[in-house]
Parts: structure tokens; sequence; C-alpha cells
């Protein structure tokens, strides 16, 4: 088995809020800070994370608050995200897991909080009855009037024609690719090359008026 504990044990020492770590197996690391309770973080190293990824630390002892995942870009699918916050834990890439250990005095708290700003603007649209998590990537909306529509995420500053190509690859199939920053624009050639690969573009602000409309990509 990887021992993917030793690893977090020598990155984690630059976190300024930890004070001691502790190895308690090859997936499993005690985190004591200075102004907080101790945490278990379980840490697991795969793309995308499955339920199975998880089984091992879920029914050992002790449980981890928080479940780290080491690969940066991998997708988490979204039974494993709706089955960790129905238990209480938190999950997440070393970014959450600095945060989790600065603001959280229970870690397993932590809630990712650009995630959490993007599905409660899905929520609060009138005509989302929910949201199903495809992955932490992707969106299938259910709406009161109209088909489902599927909403891929992008971090992308300027949605290039690049930009649009690679996320398509990575998370289709999709309806809408969402650009989940205010900053930065939508470029021209990330448009033509969303029409020829048959999606939509949208920002934070005309995502509420695609949901309200049918349109020809809804699956």
């Amino acid at each position: 088995m990887p021992d993917h504990a030793n690893w977090l044990v020598g990155v984690l020492p630059q976190h300024a809020e930890v004070t001691r770590l502790e190895r308690l197996g090859p997936s499993l690391v005690r985190v004591e800070r200075k102004a907080a309770p101790p945490a278990i973080i379980g840490v697991i190293s795969t793309d995308p994370v499955r339920m199975d990824d998880c089984e091992e630390l879920l029914g050992g002892s002790p449980r981890p608050d928080f479940i780290l995942n080491i690969p940066k870009s991998a997708k988490w699918l979204g039974d494993v995200i709706d089955t960790l916050e129905a238990q209480g834990l938190s999950w997440g890439k070393m970014y959450d897991l600095y945060r989790a250990l600065n603001f959280e005095n229970d870690v397993s708290d932590y809630r990712n909080p650009g995630l959490s700003f993007i599905e409660r603007l899905f929520q609060q649209h009138r005509n989302v009855d929910h949201l199903e998590r495809v992955s932490d990537q992707v969106y299938r909306l259910h709406r009161g009037k109209g088909e489902p529509v599927v909403v891929a995420l992008t971090d992308a500053y300027e949605v290039t024609a690049d930009a649009v190509r690679s996320a398509y690859g990575l998370l289709a199939p999709f309806d809408v690719l969402l650009k989940n920053t205010p900053y930065g624009r939508i470029s021209t050639q990330g448009s033509a090359a969303a029409a020829e690969l048959g999606i939509e573009i949208c920002d934070q602000s005309s995502i509420f008026t695609r949901l309200r409309n049918d349109g020809a990509g809804d699956h």
C-alpha cells in the first residue's frame, strides 16, 4: 500500500497552524494545531475519486475528519461527495485542507467556498428543483420547467478556445460550460469553439437566463 501519510507528514509542517504531526498508518495522519482541536486526515491519491477509494478509511478507526486526495486536478465523483458529507466528513485537495486547518475549529465542517457559492446559486434559481452532483466539476440541474441541464465548471480566467476544448475533453458530456469566477472574460474564440462542440458558455449572470429557457443542447 502506498504510504500517503508519509508524504503528508513531509509537507504539512509548512502550515503555520500545525504544531505536531503523528502518522497513524499508511493513509492516516493526526494533526495538532496551535489554536484548535486536533484533526484526523485520511490521504488518498487517485483520479477520479470513487467510493471504493474511501471505504478502508471510513471503515477503520479512528475515522478521518477530512479526506485529502493528492492530485489537485482529480475529479471527485458525486456519490462520494454526497456520502462523505452525509456522514459528517469533509473532503478536498491541499488547498481545501489548508483552509480547513486555518478556519475551522472542527475540520469536518469544512466545505469548499467556491463550490458552496455555485451550489447556492443553482439552488436559489426558481426553476431548479434540485441539483445532482455528477462530480465536483459537473452538475445535473433538474428543472421544474424544461429538461435537466448539465453544467460543467471552468476556473479559467479567460475562457479561450483551448480552455473550452480542454474542459470538454475532461468533463463531457455537458450542455453548458460555466465560467465560475467573476473575473476575466469569455473570448470570441472560446465562444466559437463551444458552438463547434454543440455546447454553450455562460457566466454567473447569464446562467440564470439559461436555466429559465429550453435550449437545443439540453439532455
